[in-house]
This record gives C-alpha cells, structure tokens and sequence, in this order.
C-alpha cells in the first residue's frame, strides 16, 4: 500500500498556518505581500490539490477496513488545495491593488473572497460530518506495529477522538469564516484564524510525526521487530 498521507497533513497544517496569518494581517490592517503570498498559496494548494485529487479517484489506503481514508483524508485535501490555488491566483494577478492603499486592499479582499466562501462553509461542513463520523465508528486506531501511534491501538476511541477534534475544529474555522463574510461580521474572521492555527499546528506535528511511525511500522514489518517508540 503505497500512501502519502505524511505529506498531505504536513502541508494541510502548512497551508490552515498560512491561510490564518493572511486573515490576520487582513482584519489588523497590515499590508499584504500578494507575490509572498501568492508564492505560498502555490505551492502548498498544487501538493494538496495533486494528492488530494490522487487519492479521491485512486482510493491508495485500501484492505483492513482502512479505504475510509480515501474519504476522510483525499477529498478534503483536494478541496483545500483548490481554495488555495484561487487564493494563489487572485493574489497574483491583483499585484497592483495591493501596492496602493492597504485599506482599500484588505477591504476589497475580503470582499473578493466572499464567493468562494460558500464553498468554505460547504467544506466545513463535510469537516464536522467526518469529525462525528470518526468517532461513531471509532475509525482511525493504529496497528500495533506501528511506533507511538500503536501502543494505543487497542483503545480506538482515542485515536477517534483526536481526529474527530482535529477534523472540528477546522471545520468550526471554515463554518466561522463563511458566517463572517455572509454575515458582514468582520469579527468572526478572527475565530476562524484561531481555529485555524489550532488545527493547522496540529495537522504540521501529527503530519511531521508520521514520517517517524509510519517509516516505523514499514520497518517493523520488513525485520519481524515491535519497536514501539
């Protein structure tokens, strides 16, 4: 089974890290550097759109009961990944609005991003209906060969727990920002870019710690060993 998923977390954590600290400078004012930015939205929108997009037609994580993955991890990556090539795009080609006055700029942004903001809040949605899916099924426990991870694989609940709050609290981020910006309650965004860097520095520590257990579990099957850490 060949999976990427250790990249994918790595790069969604990026991605919600970087989205948060955008808004921030949006509703605090500061000026935007839409190349830097629109650099960042790229990249890290072409890995999650290309992997997401990957997995949601391929299906990768398959035996074991596990093809629930292909659910819960491709198609909300591919989703986000598109937000942020339009993020990416906008920001690009708007170089000139963001070299004049920042409150004009800022204003108009948010204001541009009031569309797609549909498309937040449907994915936000999706987020808290896979949030109360891992835990009614207790998905997402680890096999005991797997370090770290594995030592708790016998108590599936808290494995489904922590993903169920990982997936709510970004979709509490996504649900908060569509109310924002359909709403004009400007406030809220800062909600939003809360739940955001709360899920997003999760996402980047559960994605960073994966290439450590999941490179463990492959060895542990290949050399016949249970290293647990």
């Amino acid at each position: 089974m060949v999976v990427y998923n250790e990249l994918v977390a790595l790069t969604a954590g990026a991605g919600l890290l970087g989205f948060a600290a955008f808004l921030a400078h949006l509703v605090k004012g500061k000026r935007i550097d839409s190349e830097g930015w629109a650099g960042f939205f790229a990249v890290t929108g072409v890995l999650l759109l290309a992997l997401g997009l990957h997995t949601t037609v391929t299906w990768p994580f398959g035996g074991g009961g596990f093809e629930y993955a292909n659910i819960a991890f491709g198609q909300p990556a591919a989703g986000f990944g598109a937000l942020l090539v339009f993020a990416a795009v906008y920001l690009w080609r708007h170089r000139t609005l963001y070299a004049g006055p920042v409150e004009e700029a800022n204003t108009t942004t948010l204001a541009a991003f009031k569309p797609v903001g549909i498309f937040v809040g449907a994915l936000g949605l999706a987020m808290a209906v896979l949030a109360i899916t891992f835990v009614r099924f207790q998905l997402g426990a680890a096999p005991a060969v797997e370090p770290i991870s594995g030592r708790f694989g016998h108590l599936p609940i808290l494995e489904a727990l922590f993903l169920g709050g990982l997936w709510g609290v970004v979709a509490l981020g996504a649900l908060l920002f569509a109310i924002a910006l359909w709403t004009d309650r400007p406030q809220l965004v800062r909600w939003a870019v809360w739940a955001w860097v709360i899920g997003g520095t999760v996402f980047l520590l559960f994605g960073a710690m994966n290439f450590y257990t999941h490179i463990g579990m492959y060895y542990n099957i290949e050399h016949g060993t249970m290293h647990k850490w």
